[in-house]
C-alpha cells in the first residue's frame, strides 16, 4: 500500500531540503572566515551544540563563543563537506542533516586535517533557518 504526498506538501519539503542544505554551506562557508559572530548568528538562541574539538555540551550563547572562538583561532580554517543525507519532520518543522566533513587547519607549516561526522537540526525560525542542534564528533 503505497501512500499518496500532496504536492502542496511536497512542495513544502522540497523547499525545506533546499533551506536547511544552503544553511548547511552557509555555516560550513562560514567557518572558513572565522568571524565568531558570524557563525553564532547561525544558531538558535537556545541550539545544542556538542562539538568535535570539546567534551563539554554547550546550550548557550556564551558556552558556544567560548568554544568558536578557540575553534576558528586555528590559521586556514576551512570546512570541507563531503556527503550529507537529509530528513524533512513534517510533525516538528525541523530538517535533520547528517553526514561527513573534514576540518583542515594549520600549525606551523604542517595541515592538519580532522575528518569528523555531523549532525545538525534546523527550523525555519523568524523567515531564516537556524542551527538548532549540532552535534559533531571526530571519525574512528
Amino acid at each position: 500500500m503505497s501512500v499518496a504526498i500532496s504536492p502542496a506538501r511536497s512542495n513544502e519539503e522540497i523547499a525545506s531540503l533546499a533551506g536547511a542544505k544552503a544553511a548547511l554551506h552557509t555555516w560550513a562557508a562560514t567557518v572558513a572566515t572565522r568571524d565568531v559572530e558570524a557563525i553564532l548568528a547561525l544558531y538558535a538562541p537556545d541550539a545544542i551544540l556538542v562539538p568535535t574539538l570539546s567534551n563539554e555540551v554547550r546550550d548557550c550563547e556564551d558556552s558556544r563563543r567560548e568554544y568558536f572562538r578557540n575553534f576558528l583561532a586555528n590559521e586556514g580554517l576551512v570546512c570541507d563537506v563531503q556527503i550529507f543525507k537529509k530528513r524533512v519532520s513534517s510533525k516538528l518543522s525541523t530538517v535533520v542533516v547528517g553526514g561527513l566533513y573534514v576540518f583542515h587547519y594549520r600549525e606551523g607549516e604542517q595541515v592538519i586535517s580532522v575528518p569528523a561526522r555531523f549532525l545538525f537540526t534546523f527550523e525555519q525560525i523568524d523567515s531564516r533557518w537556524l542551527i538548532t542542534g549540532h552535534h559533531s564528533s571526530r571519525e574512528a
